[in-house]
C-alpha cells in the first residue's frame, strides 16, 4: 500500500514539473546574452513593474501555462527585469519601453528583433512568439536595413521595406515617412499591408506634426480607416498620439521653437476632427511642456500662469463634478441591487477613489503639472506661491501622492521645511501606493526634506 502511494506521490509530482510554464533565468543581463548567443536563441524579456496591473494578470494566469512553456521554453531564453531596479532601468531605457508589460525579443548581440506588450490571452500571445521566431530566421534583420539607409540606399521600394521593418519592432518612423512620401504612388498609398504597418500603434510612434505625410491622412483618414479595417477615426487618433510623441522626442529634445506654431495648429485640427473637448487647453498644456522641457524659465512662467489661469480655471469645474457624481452612482448600481459583487473586484477600493472622480482626476493631475513644471524651474517666491495654491487646489478635488509630492517640494522651496516633510510623509502613505518602490522613493524624500534638501525626483 505504501508502494502505491509512493507511486502516486512521484507521478503527482513529476506531472506538475512537467505541466509548467515559462522557465525564466536569473542571470545577470550580460549572462543571459552569451547564453542565448551559446544556445542560438531570442532573449524573450517580460519588461514590468511592481504596479502594474496587467503584468501580474499575466504572470498568474498566461505565463505558467504548460502550452505557453512549451513554446517559450525551447525557443527562448526567458529573463524578467523591473524597470525601476537594478539592470531593468538601464535595459528599459535603452530599447525604449513606456508601458508596460512589455516584451522585448533580443538577439545574442543585444539587438531587438521584435516588441510586443500589454495582457495577451494565450493565443495572441503565442502568435508573438510566432513571429518573433520568424524575424529571428529573416536572412536581412534590422541591422542590415540600417547599414544600407546609412550608406544612402534611398529608392522607394527599400524605404518601404525599410519603414515596414521598423515597425516590427516598434521604432518611430516619423522623418522616414515624410522622406519616402514624395516617391509614394497611389497604389502605394492605398497597399493595405504597407499602410496598416505604419498605423501599427505602439508609444514610440511618431508623425511629423503638419508634414506632407499628417497633411495626407488628414485629408484622407475616412479611407485609410476603412483600407486597414479600424473603427472610425483611428487613423487619426494614432495621428495625434504620434504626433504628441514627435513633439517629445525631437520638437521638445532639438529645442525647435519654430515648431512650436505647427505642432499647436496640428493639436488645434487633430482634437477638432476627432470632436474632442477642451481644444484651448491641451493648446496652452503643450506651450507649457515645451518651456518646461526645453528649460526656458522666462517663457515657462507665463505659458504656466496662462494654461491654468486663462485654461485649466476657465472651466466648469462644477458641471465636472455634477457629472463624475452621476457617472459614480451609475457604477455603483449593479453592485447596490446585488447583480454584480464587488468582493470579487480586484482593487476595489482603489477602482472606487477613481471611479468617484474621472473627471476631476484628469483636471488635479493638470494642476498638478503646473504646480510641478513651476517647481522644477522657478525660485521666484511669488510665482512658488501660485504653484502652491495650483497644488491645494489639485489635492481638494483628488488627493493623490504625486500631488501631494509636489506640494511638499514647493513648501521646501518656500523654505517650509517641517510642512514639506510633513506633507511628504502624507504622500507615502497613500493607498494606491503601499509596498512599492514609489512609497519608497517618498519616504526617501521625506528624510531628505528634513535635512533641507529638496528632492531631484518627487514621486
Amino acid at each position: 500500500m505504501k508502494k502505491y502511494i509512493l507511486l502516486a506521490c512521484l507521478a503527482f509530482l513529476t506531472g506538475n514539473l512537467l505541466a509548467q510554464g515559462i522557465e525564466f533565468d536569473h542571470g545577470s543581463w550580460k549572462e543571459v546574452l552569451t547564453k542565448a548567443k551559446q544556445e542560438d536563441k531570442l532573449v524573450f524579456i517580460d519588461v514590468y513593474t511592481s504596479w502594474c496591473g496587467p503584468c501580474k494578470k499575466m504572470a498568474a494566469e498566461v505565463f505558467p501555462l504548460k502550452e505557453v512553456g512549451d513554446v517559450f521554453n525551447p525557443n527562448f531564453v526567458n529573463y524578467k527585469i523591473d524597470a525601476e531596479k537594478g539592470e531593468g532601468i538601464e535595459i528599459a531605457k535603452k530599447f525604449g519601453v513606456k508601458s508596460y508589460p512589455t516584451y522585448l525579443f533580443v538577439n545574442g548581440d543585444g539587438e531587438l528583433v521584435y516588441r510586443s506588450g500589454g495582457y495577451n490571452l494565450p493565443k495572441i500571445f503565442l502568435n508573438e512568439a510566432a513571429i518573433a521566431i520568424k524575424e529571428k530566421h529573416d536572412p536581412k534583420p534590422l541591422a542590415k536595413w540600417e547599414d544600407e539607409y546609412t550608406a544612402g540606399k534611398r529608392d522607394k521600394d527599400f524605404l518601404k521595406g525599410y519603414i515596414g521593418k521598423r515597425a516590427v519592432v516598434k521604432a518611430p518612423n516619423g522623418p522616414l515617412l515624410e522622406e519616402v512620401f514624395p516617391l509614394l504612388t497611389e497604389n502605394d498609398l492605398s497597399d493595405k499591408d504597407f499602410m496598416s504597418s505604419v498605423f501599427a500603434f505602439d508609444p514610440n510612434m511618431t508623425f511629423v506634426p503638419g508634414g506632407k505625410f499628417y497633411n495626407y491622412v488628414v485629408a484622407n483618414h475616412a479611407r485609410l480607416d476603412q483600407l486597414i479595417g479600424k473603427r472610425e477615426g483611428y487613423v487619426l487618433s494614432l495621428l495625434d498620439a504620434g504626433t504628441y510623441q514627435y513633439f517629445r522626442t525631437d520638437i521638445i529634445k532639438n529645442n525647435k521653437e519654430q515648431m512650436l506654431p505647427v505642432m499647436l495648429a496640428a493639436k488645434k485640427q487633430l482634437m477638432e476632427l476627432l470632436k474632442r473637448e477642451e481644444t484651448d487647453v491641451a493648446v496652452k498644456g503643450l506651450v507649457m511642456e515645451y518651456y518646461k522641457g526645453t528649460k526656458n524659465v522666462k517663457k515657462l512662467v507665463p505659458a504656466a500662469l496662462d494654461y491654468v489661469n486663462n485654461g485649466l480655471l476657465k472651466l466648469d469645474i462644477q458641471a465636472k463634478i455634477a457629472a463624475d457624481k452621476a457617472a459614480y452612482q451609475k457604477m455603483r448600481e449593479p453592485y447596490l441591487n446585488g447583480k454584480q459583487d464587488s468582493t470579487k473586484v480586484e482593487n476595489w477600493a482603489s477602482m472606487q477613489r477613481v471611479s468617484a472622480n474621472q473627471k476631476m482626476v484628469d483636471f488635479s493631475y493638470k494642476l498638478r503639472s503646473a504646480a510641478e513644471a513651476i517647481y522644477k524651474l522657478v525660485d521666484d517666491p511669488k510665482i512658488l506661491g501660485q504653484a502652491i495654491a495650483w497644488a491645494k487646489m489639485a489635492e481638494s478635488y483628488f488627493p493623490h501622492f504625486s500631488t501631494e509630492a509636489v506640494y511638499a517640494g514647493l513648501l521646501m522651496k518656500t523654505g517650509k521645511k517641517a510642512e514639506a516633510a510633513e506633507m511628504m510623509l502624507k504622500a507615502s502613505k497613500d493607498s494606491f501606493i503601499q509596498g512599492n518602490d514609489k512609497q519608497k522613493l517618498l519616504l526617501a524624500n521625506v528624510e531628505k526634506l528634513k535635512k533641507g534638501e529638496a528632492p531631484e525626483e518627487l514621486w
